[in-house]
């Protein structure tokens, strides 16, 4: 993939950088994206370790990306799909609208907990970067 990645300088966010940056979280969330697009199901941690080390995407000693460390980023990846389409349909996401979309979806948290809007709200500065990187990459990839 083309796109700066993880080349802030301490103390910087990607949110006051000038151009925003795809973080390694997005990096795993287009590939995850991807994969869908490709085989029609969501992958495993395990499919998705693998798919990211065939497009060259590796962990630390370049070692395929551990499952275990890919596995916590699923339910975040989930649930920002669902607030991108808020966002896209409405501008600013209303959290609780968010959270009962999840909800109608099937989407849960751990011991099968329904996503609240606390966790909505938690995350909303991430999913507002997320949205901003990707579009940012998008639309340089557009170019």
């Amino acid at each position: 993939m083309d796109a700066r990645i993880d080349d802030l300088l301490p103390g910087q966010d990607s949110s006051s950088a000038g151009n925003p940056v795809l973080t390694t979280a997005d990096r795993y969330y287009l590939r995850w994206i991807e994969f869908q697009a490709e085989h029609g199901v969501e992958p495993t941690a395990e499919e998705l370790s693998a798919y990211l080390a065939q497009h060259g995407t590796y962990g630390r000693g370049g070692k395929p990306v551990s499952p275990a460390n890919l596995r916590r980023y699923v339910l975040p990846f989930r649930v920002y799909n669902v607030w991108a389409e808020h966002r896209t349909a409405r501008g600013n996401p209303d959290a609780d609208a968010v959270a009962q979309d999840c909800t109608s979806q099937g989407i849960t948290g751990q011991y099968n907990k329904p996503i609240t809007t606390v966790y909505v709200t938690e995350h909303a500065d991430e999913f507002e970067r997320r949205w901003q990187a990707l579009s940012h990459h998008h639309a340089g990839a557009q170019r």
